[in-house]
């Protein structure tokens, strides 16, 4: 086992030497292109990302890297002990501003919040201009060799240093840790990658032919970014980034004819990055923030269902326990061949069947309906479906001194699930009934329900004469978490809204002082009423 490691660990040293020497070469310091600037310095960012992940203890690794790069491809030829010097100078910046990372910005926080981001550029951008003023002063002094002025050597090394690191971290934050590569790879992996990746290589191809300052193309980069960002979040963005960086730097690698420009382009580069990853950190965090709402919602829909199931059971449950003490006192008492104490017996046993049916119904009705939104329509009598509703707080509205109204119902019928349009009623006649019994004793507390039709259509008022419902509120009462109750989860009156919809009717609140609500729902008309 000691071995394997051993040899792992090996593996991966050379594996992040080459790296760091590849990417070197390929747009290493000022002084390696005369004629031209890198747009970016992705070996900060490779040599960054290690500091992350091991710490201090990523020196001795950096410093071999950087020794080996400098030697294969040094920076002076003419000078290799300057060569040397110029690899070794940056790695105590990354150093440092790793340990800041780790301290102030540990985990994924760098890349997870704007705040982390700015903070992140703030390192990175004052470490780049402490290697970048060292790095120029080395250059100008009197052993030195340097092609540029001095403001102008700080400016091109800083701001690749900068965008080289933030560019890079996340794309091996991304790629290198197994816990973010699949789900990175699950978003970039569409067609619309290829899509603004092309439009990406488009524009450059244009604007390239101009220098920066006069080229108008340059600032269609920000669409590809801004489409990757919005659409993919954080991962599109760095994806846009990478594209757009490799791709100006394998412009710049060729033969340019505005070299004095390349500042310009560095600079409007990063800008474009860092707009990108600002729209990206947006769009993560509103979808994290819609991810936790919705698990809140399902949470909040679960204690909901659980309280309907609770109502919907204590009946047929409560009815289980009295038909079970009454079979138990039959059994109890001398039969005697009584054929009138036997039949009585079996009566009460189908009662329990049949309670225990109800039961088992209202389960399967409200799990299908939180599942699926489905409905079981049946002929329902509307006489029957209110009296139903309103006798199962006949005994809660004697106890709390609530008198119940109920006007003339019409012998109407409707298309509906009854375990649904139960729910719905007794959800508004709970609310009807605490509602008035909040009300100050000696006051008259009263509940009225009534029904009609008009035309095709069935209505069902019920009205209190409680407190009533408070303007702001009332613009807002079916939305979810909005409750006229303390202890409330504020679900009732938008799941019942929503099983209203669900049944193709609407339901609503009426103005005045107290509390009026309205469900309409389709009539189901005979062959005679619908010709």
């Amino acid at each position: 086992m000691f071995e394997l490691r051993a040899v792992r660990a090996v593996w991966l040293a050379g594996a992040f030497c080459l790296a760091y020497i590849a990417l070197d070469v390929i747009s290493g310091p000022e002084a390696r292109y005369q004629t031209i600037a890198p747009v970016w310095h992705p070996a900060a960012g490779l040599a960054l990302y290690l500091v992350l992940r091991r710490g201090l203890g990523a020196a001795p690794l950096l410093a071999l890297a950087a020794v080996l790069a400098a030697t294969i491809t040094p920076a002076l030829p003419a000078q290799p002990g300057l060569s040397l010097l110029t690899g070794l100078l940056p790695l105590p910046i990354y150093l440092a501003v790793g340990a800041a990372m780790r301290r102030f910005l540990p985990g994924d926080a760098f890349h997870a919040g704007h705040g982390g981001l700015l903070l992140w550029l703030a390192f990175a951008t004052l470490g780049s201009l402490l290697g970048a003023v060292a790095y120029a002063s080395m250059l100008h002094a009197p052993a030195g060799f340097a092609s540029r002025p001095w403001l102008d050597v700080v400016a091109r090394y800083a701001i690749a240093e900068t965008a080289g690191m933030l560019v890079m971290v996340p794309v091996c934050r991304f790629l290198l840790d197994e816990e973010l590569r699949a789900a990175y790879l699950g978003r970039i992996a569409r067609r619309e990658t290829a899509a603004y990746i092309g439009l990406m290589a488009a524009v450059l191809a244009v604007a390239l032919q101009r220098p920066a300052p006069e080229s108008l193309a340059y600032y269609l980069l920000i669409l590809p970014l801004a489409w990757s960002a919005a659409r993919q979040g954080m991962a599109g963005a760095v994806t846009a980034a990478l594209v757009l960086e490799i791709g100006v730097t394998v412009a710049a690698l060729r033969p340019i004819a505005y070299p004095a420009q390349m500042p310009n382009v560095q600079m409007l580069v990063l800008t474009l990055t860092l707009s990108g990853f600002l729209i990206g950190i947006a769009v993560d965090l509103a979808r994290r923030a819609s991810h936790e709402l919705r698990h809140s919602l399902r949470l909040a829909t679960a204690g909901e269902m659980a309280g309907a199931v609770a109502h919907e059971l204590n009946q047929p449950l409560t009815a289980l326990s009295i038909y079970g003490s009454a079979c138990e006192r039959l059994l109890q008492r001398e039969m005697g061949g009584g054929a009138a104490d036997a039949a009585l017996l079996h009566k009460t046993v189908r009662a329990m069947v049949a309670e225990s049916q109800r039961a088992s119904d209202v389960l399967k009705r409200l799990r299908e309906f939180f599942r699926t939104g489905t409905t079981a329509l049946e002929k329902l009598s509307l006489p029957e479906l209110l009296t139903e509703a309103l006798d199962s707080f006949a005994a809660q509205a004697e106890r709390e001194g609530v008198r119940l109204e109920t006007g003339e119902l019409p012998p109407a019928c409707l298309l509906g699930d009854r375990v649904q349009l139960g729910i719905v009623l007794r959800n508004l006649l709970s609310n009807a009934l605490q509602a008035v019994a909040s009300m100050p004793q000696g006051q008259e507390r009263r509940i009225a329900v009534d029904a009609g039709t008009d035309g095709a259509w069935i209505w069902i008022r019920i009205a209190d004469n409680g407190p009533g419902i408070a303007d702001k509120i009332r613009a807002r009462l079916f939305e979810p978490f909005i409750s006229l109750k303390s202890s409330g989860l504020g679900l009732g009156l938008a799941i019942s809204r929503s099983i209203v919809e669900t049944h193709g009717g609407a339901l609503g609140v009426e103005p005045g002082p107290h509390a009026i609500l309205k469900i309409t729902l389709p009539a189901q008309l005979d062959a005679g009423e619908r010709s």
